[in-house]
């Protein structure tokens, strides 16, 4: 099951990781493709499988997905009505797109994971930022 290798889907039941698998689409990019730019409807989100995706914002650069198993896209999962960033592909890369809208609902009908997937979304996001922070710092 793919989405186990990361942090976000870490610790839910399998009847929910399985129903998650449903919604989920593999797709694949190539070296320069924008998967979503800034103002873009934030519909969807995306987990890296293999390669690497760069967000950033007017000319600087945000933060780069790298590992298995990351989540971009984020906007998507906090009820955010566009993409505060705009994501390329750096290599080719191979990714999970997920819908939001079906996968917040499906969140709803589980109390439990909707915790875990926000409480690990917040540990991602806050290890983004401090790998951010570090990175214009020096």
């Amino acid at each position: 099951m793919q989405l186990r290798q990361g942090d976000l889907f870490r610790g839910m039941d399998i009847e929910f990781m399985k129903q998650v698998i449903d919604l989920t689409l593999t797709i694949s990019s190539k070296a320069g493709d924008k998967l979503f730019k800034v103002g873009d409807p934030a519909n969807f989100f995306y987990i890296l499988l293999k390669g690497s995706v760069t967000m950033e914002r007017g000319k600087g650069k945000w933060y780069t997905a790298k590992k298995a198993g990351e989540l971009f896209g984020w906007s998507a999962l906090i009820h955010r009505k566009e993409f505060a960033a705009s994501a390329t592909c750096n290599i080719d890369s191979e990714l999970l797109k997920i819908e939001s809208d079906p996968f917040l609902k499906l969140l709803e009908s589980s109390p439990v994971n909707k915790a875990i997937l926000y409480e690990q979304l917040a540990k991602m996001i806050g290890n983004q930022l401090l790998e951010v922070y570090l990175t214009t710092a020096s």
